[in-house]
């Protein structure tokens, strides 16, 4: 099996977005910081960007309309990954290029 590098992601209303999408949308990294209101991602790789987290639905639902007023397209640029999880258990995300 393919080992992929992998990235921390959040299960509080984390956001993982592909770097390769914002080249296809021509957005640029500093736009996307921008609407995220922060200085760095929480995580990131070559592929993905890892946000969050963000405390509730109503704070996701504010940056998931910032991603798309940016004209990122959800599920197939970025999409939320959260749930209900102890908090011992972490999470990683990695790019599948397949």
């Amino acid at each position: 099996m393919t080992q992929y590098p992998s990235i921390a992601v959040t299960s509080e209303f984390g956001l993982i977005v592909r770097r390769k999408a914002l080249a296809e949308r021509k957005v640029s990294l500093r736009n996307l910081l921008t609407a995220m209101q922060v200085s760095e991602a929480f995580d990131d790789s070559d592929e993905l960007l890892s946000f969050g987290p963000h405390f509730g639905r109503e704070a996701a639902d504010v940056m998931v309309s910032r991603l798309t007023a940016l004209g990122l397209v959800y599920f197939d640029d970025f999409f939320e990954f959260c749930g209900d999880f102890p908090s011992w258990c972490v999470f990683r995300g990695s790019y599948n290029p397949s």
